[in-house]
């Protein structure tokens, strides 16, 4: 089975059977550290979407809390993404699934769209957000398009730029 196989790579990083499906709330924390700590709103956010659309139990809360005390290490995350992705390619796996992978993109940017100032502000996507989103794209095999918030900046910035392929008129006096 390859679910017996994962067994020991999730050990590896202080999973278990009885807890392994917060492994999908890692590439949201991904993202919360992308800007180097993660504010208390970010860490009230993850808990709750933890509780209310993972269902990850006493033991899955101690070691997502034990995430946000403290970066695991960019090792850590890569390895953990991999992991999400083989156990969503696994045909014996129950609780995680391949149609399941853009959803925890999605997820993980609505954490890099959370701010003192606004709970989904596109335009507050920082740089190292948008890396950590494109990090979470790749080891996932997701192809993710353009963020909301880069495509803001894009917009904005297109807007505010003189076009010098249109004709000019001179005055006709």
């Amino acid at each position: 089975m390859q679910r017996d196989r994962m067994k020991k790579t999730l050990q590896h990083i202080g999973i278990n059977a009885s807890n392994y499906k917060v492994l999908k709330l890692l590439p949201l924390v991904y993202v919360a550290w992308a800007s180097g700590r993660i504010s208390p709103l970010r860490e009230e956010r993850l808990v709750d979407l933890a509780h209310n659309h993972f269902a990850i139990g006493a033991d899955g809360e101690r070691i997502l809390r034990g995430w946000i005390a403290e970066h695991p290490g960019t090792a850590y995350f890569m390895e953990g993404l991999h992991d999400i992705l083989l156990l969503a390619h696994a045909s014996d796996e129950l609780e995680f699934d391949d149609d399941e992978l853009r959803g925890l993109l999605a997820y993980a940017e609505a954490i890099a769209r959370t701010t003192a100032e606004a709970l989904d502000a596109p335009t507050s996507v920082t740089e190292g957000e948008e890396l950590a989103l494109a990090d979470i794209a790749r080891e996932l095999g997701i192809e993710q398009g353009e963020s909301w918030g880069a495509l803001v900046r894009e917009l904005k910035a297109a807007s505010s730029r003189t076009y010098d392929f249109l004709p000019r008129f001179a005055d006709a006096d």
